[in-house]
């Protein structure tokens, strides 16, 4: 009884831990970056997809004479094993983007068959296609602002 009780905590603790690190990001599958914190250059956040993938966002400030919340970011999105992207997007001190550039886009098995970068004033992303022996895939990196947060899908 008192092994079932020690199990019965630990599982308690263990699911009360994972709920507070997945409250601070907001969801499963994204990195929030908040754009007004001066201290605030890099943030990673790593999770495992519905795949069993594991994934990896990050965003990281490229330094500039603006303001905070107005300049230049690289966004990355890595799945193990599989591909990396990296971006860079620019924001305006009215928060939205003003260009996706610097386009790094790698396969780390098979081939990249096709790609693209674009952007919105709302909205940055990467669309892919990749093959790896038989199977070929898409996928993307899409990256947003709202609330003044850079959030990273």
């Amino acid at each position: 009884m008192k092994k079932l009780l020690a199990v019965f905590i630990f599982m308690c603790t263990l699911m009360f831990t994972s709920m507070k690190v997945y409250a601070q990001e907001g969801y499963f599958d994204e990195l929030n970056y908040d754009l007004n914190l001066s201290d605030n250059s890099y943030k990673s956040f790593t999770y495992t997809n519905n795949l069993g993938e594991e994934i990896i966002l990050e965003v990281e400030s490229i330094p500039s004479r603006e303001r905070v919340s107005s300049g230049t970011y690289k966004v990355s999105k890595t799945s193990k094993g599989s591909w990396t992207v990296s971006y860079n997007v620019t924001i305006n001190s009215k928060s939205q983007f003003t260009a996706a550039t610097n386009l790094n886009l790698q396969a780390l098995k098979g081939s990249i068959l096709s790609s693209s970068l674009t952007h919105s004033s709302t909205k940055a992303s990467c669309d892919f296609k990749q093959k790896a022996g038989l199977i070929t895939s898409n996928a993307n990196v899409t990256t947003t602002i709202s609330n003044g947060k850079l959030i990273v899908k």
